[in-house]
């Protein structure tokens, strides 16, 4: 029979949590209440004989001092649905400040795709009458993408309908539902994903190979609303993506290079994003959150446009949208007054799109993501193939067979050459160029003088200590500079527009195109020679991969890849599409020719003609 369990009293004041009780026991080293509720807090052991005599002694912890600003109280940390739905308050505050720094950035853009003719400055006149170019049309239109980015979280909150996560279809555009999805607004943050945010979603994005033409590819099923596991809740470049989406339903000729640009300078929040963000808020993130908010300290090539594109595909599979075309007009006269290319490149690359039936919008459909079916890539990559079949980029010359050939004109290379090269050294005189302080290596820092090594502490100092949650951690960074002033005068901050300011490329422009060749013309021998042999003339190289580029090729490569924020070897590849389809354009037509001659042939030897007929 087993002994009568022992009861003792709880302490004055104490008691179990769970029923009330006021009595415990004691059994198998643990502790619990009358009832059977174990207590926490409490192991038997055998005392040692060093402690007779000190059954009563009182410890007290000492309490920590006190700041000057009051005693620091450690904030709780959220979890479940109410941290992610501080998440997404967090985020709608950052993508507000984001319209709002979007707003003066589109004003330095009016300008753009004057000078080009008069359908280029008809196409930028109508955009902006379309856009406005206002704030608060702009917000609308950002806060009802924002409605249906987050509606399909599957999580339900309370008083939510057990259907409200399914998508309406109705062939609607993109502008049209706006409106709709705008008087939802309050329900912007009715669903958080359960599956919450994955870090390793983004880690796995960066590393991944943007627009590869082989085994990643986007696909329609990855964002179909039964498919609840793939669904994440948004991650800090969906802001990003979202304002340019909001852009592009206004029709306003901008680029997600644009953005990459205003992003990485800091003319737009996004790398420093969760320094801004109010402490106490900070402090309540989970760590998961804060990991998400953190990003590197530049963005990789191809990580905005991969954003857009499955954000396209998720808006068209879940809601049925379809966003508008690119303003490409004014998009492709910037690109080649960029390049400081002749201007008879402006019709051969429309004559391309044309043959190409591009309508330059992005694509919603399809199991895979070609590089040339991107359409901010393909822009860029006819304004490369007309340059390279027109003014001869590996140096052999293809003399024009008539007056009306557009290699009657040939550029200066060297000239060309020496204004790209001037371009670079005017960005790196005085101070760091914005938005490149991540590329400082220790070796640069042996050898940059006072300004320029000011430039990079002030970076610095903006990236990696104005946000920190230790309190001690910035003010040990800062101290071994604490009695030090700048002794230079600080960077004056430019915006990516007016760096490049349009009259100093105006002026560039004009310095190459003075310098412009006229070709001889060398006619065919006969028409005959003309349909039946193929000169050296009509054929050019097919570069598959930057060591196949000639050093002018691969300077303008370079640069085009630079000014539409892609890596070098998709441009490359997407030359290669392009190519191929217009080699397949050529012989189709051929073919066609032949057949119309062979057709013609015949009737003329069986004596038809039209009036017989």
């Amino acid at each position: 029979m087993a002994p009568p369990t022992k009861y003792h009293r709880f302490r004055s004041g104490e008691r179990c949590d769970e029923c009330g009780a006021r009595q415990w026991y004691a059994e198998n080293a643990l502790r619990y209440c009358r009832n059977g509720h174990r207590l926490e807090g409490f192991a038997a052991h055998e005392e040692d004989e060093d402690a007779f005599g000190t059954r009563g002694r009182v410890s007290r912890k000492k309490r920590e001092p006190k700041s000057a600003k009051g005693a620091s109280h450690q904030a709780v940390k959220l979890s479940g649905d109410a941290g992610r739905e501080l998440y997404l308050e967090v985020l709608q505050l950052v993508l507000r400040r984001q319209i709002r720094a979007l707003g003066g950035l589109l004003g330095l853009i009016r300008g753009r795709g004057g000078g080009g003719g008069d359908e280029g400055g008809a196409a930028s006149v109508e955009a902006e009458e379309d856009a406005g170019m206002g704030g608060d049309d702009l917000e609308h239109v950002v806060r009802s993408l924002w409605v249906l980015r987050v509606r399909n979280l599957p999580l339900k909150l309370e008083g939510s309908s057990s259907n409200g996560g399914k998508g309406r279809k109705g062939g609607r555009s993109a502008g049209e539902s706006g409106e709709e999805s705008g008087r939802e607004r309050a329900s912007s943050r009715g669903g958080f994903s359960s599956s919450g945010f994955s870090s390793g979603s983004l880690s796995e994005l960066e590393s991944s190979d943007y627009y590869s033409d082989a085994s990643r590819a986007t696909t329609a099923r990855s964002w179909d609303p039964d498919a609840r596991a793939r669904w994440k809740l948004p991650k800090l470049v969906d802001a990003l993506a979202l304002c340019y989406l909001a852009c592009l339903v206004k029709r306003l000729p901008v680029t997600t290079a644009d953005f990459h640009g205003w992003a990485q300078r800091g003319d737009i929040e996004f790398l420093a994003a969760i320094n801004s963000i109010p402490k106490n808020v900070r402090d309540r993130l989970p760590a998961e959150y804060h990991r998400a908010l953190q990003v590197k300290d530049h963005i990789k090539t191809g990580y905005l446009q991969t954003t857009v594109q499955q954000l396209i595909f998720s808006f068209h599979v879940n809601f049925d949208l379809v966003f508008p075309p690119l303003n490409y007009v004014s998009i492709l006269i910037q690109h080649i007054k960029e390049l400081l290319l002749p201007v008879e490149t402006y019709p051969a690359a429309k004559s391309m799109a044309e043959v190409m039936k591009a309508d330059f919008t992005y694509p919603h459909e399809g199991k895979r993501i070609r590089s040339m079916r991107n359409p901010e890539v393909l822009l860029i990559t006819l304004v490369v193939v007309a340059a390279k079949l027109l003014y001869s980029l590996d140096g052999v010359e293809r003399a024009p067979r008539s007056d009306r050939d557009f290699r009657c004109l040939k550029p200066d290379w060297t000239a060309w050459r020496e204004a790209i090269e001037d371009k670079a050294r005017r960005k790196s005189t005085t101070h760091l160029e914005q938005g490149q302080e991540y590329k400082v290596t220790p070796n640069d820092a042996l050898t940059m003088d006072n300004a320029k090594l000011d430039d990079y502490m002030d970076w610095f100092e903006k990236m990696w200590t104005g946000g920190d949650t230790e309190p001690g951690t910035a003010e040990a960074l800062r101290e071994p500079f604490v009695d030090q002033k700048r002794a230079t005068s600080p960077r004056p901050h430019k915006t990516s527009e007016e760096e490049g300011s349009d009259a100093e490329t105006t002026r560039r422009y004009r310095t190459v195109n003075r310098r412009i060749k006229v070709v001889e013309v060398v006619p065919d021998a006969s028409d005959e020679d003309e349909e039946n042999t193929r000169q050296p003339r009509d054929f050019c190289p097919v570069w598959r991969s930057e060591e196949d580029l000639p050093d002018i090729a691969r300077m303008l490569y370079r640069e085009a890849a630079e000014r539409a924020a892609i890596p070098l070897v998709v441009l490359v590849r997407a030359a290669a599409q392009v190519e191929r389809r217009l080699e397949v354009w050529c012989m189709q037509r051929a073919k066609e020719r032949r057949r119309e001659k062979g057709k013609g042939k015949a009737t003329e030897v069986l004596g038809v003609t039209d009036s017989d007929e």
